[in-house]
């Protein structure tokens, strides 16, 4: 088949009531917890996971890849309304756009995010298409020992490239790594780590389960605790949506520039949106001519910040369909549904499901448009989606939560790991171990030492069989090239802001 035939097949199921559904009502959910402070998008597909496993896998990803999108897309409104980012990739968007509410002027500021986000996802899924059938095609050239190297390589630079504590990093690694190991052996089907000798445990820890407890129902806990976000009694007039042309005019080549700078910022992993939003906002002040309007109600803030994080959607779908590799949070995610119907993810995926792929580029494209059609006529409705009672939210989404860990195994062990893993995180956040490296390492662990130990079975020479390909040990040297640049580039700026 064609790749306009699979696009074809794809949007005759979307346009079923069913699709529709998915589609139209995966946006609009995943744009309202995006713009809700403290919940997100990413809370909603983690609850979703253990019903996806009932669900069609097409319409799964249908889905998912509606709330992601819908979800980047109404971060900003939080962050433009109140003050408060909706996500963490509309963070930096707050400096300049709650400025012009502050001002009286919160629909210019939304306006302009609204078209970026619109032109920062939509383009960038159409690169994915072109660019994820080559790298496929690459990929599928690759060894045990590349495909090892770059699991390695992937797993270095998140931590590399992560902010915070290196150390507290690795040590988020570590124990992911030790948790993926729990069960059975993937090479002599052995049991592993059986404490108490349980047999429950050769199955090992459920990714839904983890996730479940891990991210759900420790964000629900933690914010509960915190008690910093209060009913918001938001008292602000939005008027409808006005096309920023004079603004879209000054600002092209800078929202070309964060288009790009996202893109790039997507394809490498771990990264994704808040790391794409803050460069490209960092850049584009560093490049400005009158530097001191940044933070101040720059509209050039606002186009660099949510064109940035919205390309980077487009960049995290590269590697994840053409490699198997996730690109970000919401990347695990994806994967996670895809494992829990026994699909692996790497590079066969877009051979063997070319369905899948090309729904999840279709679902992306019409999840695109219908939110920018939604943002652009219902930008009066904006406030009221801040005024939903949080307690209402929360409440129902720790129990969804346990109810999905219970469904993922059909015992109480299920709820069991979910707890364990609450626990888990909030030491983590406790102790300050960030739980993105955590994440990755335990989604990249098993492909890790599966191809690792396929690669030193497969040749004689053994490890040193990693280095004498030269792909392979470019992957090994790019990644602790990385790391030890994550190292060292704290001491060079000490250096360099004392000269």
């Amino acid at each position: 088949m064609s790749v306009w035939q699979f696009f074809l097949n794809a949007l005759k199921e979307i346009c079923t009531p069913t699709g529709i559904l998915f589609v139209v009502g995966g946006t609009l959910a995943g744009m309202i917890l995006g713009a809700i402070p403290g919940l997100g998008s990413s809370t909603l597909m983690v609850i979703l996971l253990p019903i996806s496993y009932k669900m069609d896998i097409t319409m799964a990803m249908a889905l998912f890849i509606s709330i992601t999108i819908g979800g980047m897309s109404g971060g900003c409104i939080g962050s433009i309304l109140l003050g408060i980012p909706g996500t963490s990739s509309s963070m930096v968007t707050v400096f300049d756009g709650y400025e012009f509410t502050k001002r009286g002027m919160p629909s210019k500021a939304l306006s302009a995010a609204v078209v970026s986000n619109f032109l920062g996802n939509v383009p960038s899924v159409i690169l994915a298409i072109v660019a994820c059938k080559a790298v496929a095609a690459w990929a599928v050239k690759l060894g045990p020992w590349e495909y090892a190297a770059l699991c390695f390589c992937a797993v270095l630079m998140v931590v590399g490239l992560s902010k915070g504590n290196m150390v507290k990093s690795m040590i988020g690694v570590g124990l992911a790594i030790f948790l993926a190991s729990v069960g059975e052996d993937p090479i002599n089907a052995s049991g592993r780590f059986l404490f108490f000798g349980r047999l429950e445990f050769l199955d090992g820890f459920n990714i839904i389960s983890v996730m479940l407890g891990l991210f759900a129902a420790k964000i629900i806990l933690l914010e509960y605790a915190r008690q910093d976000k209060q009913q918001n009694q938001l008292d602000v007039k939005v008027e409808g949506f006005k096309f920023p042309a004079a603004d879209f005019i000054k600002n092209k080549w800078l929202i070309l520039r964060a288009w790009v700078t996202g893109a790039v910022i997507g394809f490498l992993p771990g990264l994704g949106g808040p790391v794409a939003s803050v460069m490209s906002y960092s850049n584009e002040k560093m490049l400005a001519k009158d530097k001191s309007t940044w933070g101040h109600g720059e509209i050039g803030g606002v186009f660099a910040a949510e064109t940035a994080n919205n390309a980077a959607i487009g960049g995290a779908l590269i590697p994840l369909l053409a490699l198997g590799i996730p690109g970000d949070a919401a990347a695990v995610q994806f994967i996670a549904a895809l494992n829990v119907q026994g699909i692996n993810v790497g590079p066969m995926f877009m051979r063997e499901q070319p369905a899948i792929v090309y729904m999840i580029f279709t679902g992306a494209l019409l999840s695109g448009t219908i939110v920018f059609l939604f943002q652009t006529f219902g930008m009066k409705t904006f406030p009221a989606m801040l005024k939903i009672p949080y307690h209402f939210l929360y409440s129902m989404v720790i129990l969804l939560a346990f109810l999905g860990a219970y469904m993922s195994t059909n015992s109480f062990y299920g709820l069991l790991v979910a707890v364990c893993c609450c626990v888990l995180g909030v030491l983590m956040d406790f102790f300050g171990i960030p739980s993105l490296p955590f994440l990755m390492a335990y989604i990249l662990s098993p492909m890790l030492e599966l191809n690792i130990r396929r690669g030193l079975n497969y040749s004689p020479r053994g490890i040193a069989e990693f280095f004498r390909r030269p792909l392979s040990c470019t992957f090994i040297i790019l990644g602790i090239a990385v790391l030890i640049y994550g190292f060292i580039s704290p001491v060079l700026k000490k250096k360099m802001g004392k000269k």
